[in-house]
């Protein structure tokens, strides 16, 4: 039975190829063409972005992606759909769990809800579990880091899981699981969550920056 991620990797290939190359993504200034560009460096050739913060390795490092930008789109896409190579660290089952899942899921609904006429995905159950466990995780917590109030996370029907202690009165975002991570990674006008607690508390929190 295929992993969680592997599912959203199959949903985010089908989202790309429905799309098309060059259509317009949440991801600030990137095209699916970009997306695809960069699943492809991400998974299988993670060294060109080491390489690109080292100065004399970065006009390399632009080549080498540049070199990747210009194949054919759907061959991006096929090399995407069909997982990273046996040598990736992205192979790892373990770094699959932790690093594919919510990167599949939030950049899937960054190709769907770019355009019109969309609407929430309804997900198993047991994936929207494991969303939740990430969303939950220490790493995703640290994304909220500049929020000026406590924020706490909570499902429908659920008790609120505090994520960032602050003093004073704090805010609780209440929705589904992928929901929640859509908002926490910054796709604000597109997450449909609710954002409850007193006024000047949730409007400090609307201000504060999320991860883009």
């Amino acid at each position: 039975m295929p992993s969680h991620s592997a599912a959203e990797r199959q949903a985010l290939a089908d989202a790309l190829t429905e799309a098309g190359p060059g259509a317009p993504t949440l991801c600030a200034g990137w095209t699916t063409t970009d997306l695809a560009v960069h699943l492809v460096v991400r998974e299988n050739r993670p060294h060109l972005r080491v390489a690109g913060a080292i100065a004399p390795l970065r006009e390399w490092s632009q080549r080498q992606e540049a070199a990747v930008a210009g194949r054919p789109y759907p061959d991006l896409v096929s090399t995407f759909r069909n997982g990273p190579a046996r040598t990736s660290p992205f192979a790892l089952p373990k770094v699959d769990g932790l690093a594919n899942l919510l990167e599949h899921f939030v950049h899937c609904e960054d190709v769907r809800r770019a355009g019109e006429g969309w609407a929430p995905r309804k997900l198993p159950s047991d994936r929207q579990a494991a969303i939740w466990k990430n969303v939950t995780s220490p790493f995703v917590k640290a994304l909220m880091r500049r929020s000026p109030v406590a924020v706490s996370l909570q499902v429908p029907g659920g008790e609120p899981v505090p994520v960032l202690r602050r003093e004073g009165p704090g805010v609780v975002l209440r929705g589904e699981p992928g929901e929640l991570a859509l908002y926490i990674f910054g796709r604000k006008d597109q997450a449909q969550i609710d954002i409850l607690g007193p006024e000047d508390a949730v409007a400090r929190f609307r201000e504060a920056p999320m991860r883009t």
